[in-house]
C-alpha cells in the first residue's frame, strides 16, 4: 500500500511573536522614502523641461534676430523697412514676442546692419538667476548691386 506523505508546514506561515512586533513597527516606512524620491524626480524633471524650453527660446529668437536683419539689410530704403522687418519679427514670435521682446537697431548704414534682440525666457523653476534674459546680437553685411 502507499503510504500517506506528509506535508511538512512553510516556515513563511509559521508566525512568531517577536517578527510580528517587528512588523507592526515598521508598517508605513516606505511612503517617506518614495515621496522623497518622488520630489527629488519632480525638481529634475522641471528642471529638464526649462532647459529645453530656454534653448528652443534662444534659437527661435536667434533665428527671428536674423531673418529680420537681412530682411533689412537686403532692402532698398534701410531705415525705411526696420519697422516693417521689427513687426514682422514679433508677429513671427507670437504672444512671446509682443510682450516680452525688445529689438535695439544699434547699426544701419551702407555696411553692416547691426540687431541686439532682448527678451526673457518662460520660467518653470523660479530662483535660477541668469536663466531668464536672453539676448542675442546678430551682424549682417549689406549687399548692394553695382
Amino acid at each position: 500500500m502507499l503510504q500517506p506523505m506528509s506535508i511538512p508546514r512553510s516556515t513563511a506561515s509559521v508566525r512568531r511573536r517577536r517578527g510580528a512586533d517587528v512588523e507592526d513597527r515598521e508598517s508605513g516606512i516606505g511612503v517617506f522614502g518614495t515621496l522623497f524620491g518622488f520630489l527629488i524626480f519632480m525638481v529634475l524633471l522641471l528642471f529638464a523641461v526649462q532647459v529645453v524650453v530656454r534653448l528652443y527660446a534662444t534659437s527661435t529668437l536667434t533665428a527671428v534676430a536674423i531673418r529680420a536683419a537681412q530682411g533689412v539689410a537686403q532692402s532698398p530704403l534701410l531705415a525705411g523697412d526696420v519697422a516693417n522687418a521689427e513687426a514682422i519679427a514679433k508677429s513671427s514670435l507670437g504672444s512671446f514676442g509682443s510682450s516680452h521682446t525688445t529689438f535695439v537697431w544699434k547699426e544701419i548704414d551702407n555696411q553692416l546692419v547691426v540687431l541686439e534682440v532682448q527678451a526673457s525666457s518662460p520660467e518653470f523653476l523660479p530662483g535660477l538667476p541668469g536663466w531668464s534674459r536672453i539676448s542675442r546680437t546678430v551682424t549682417v553685411r549689406t549687399e548692394r548691386f553695382r
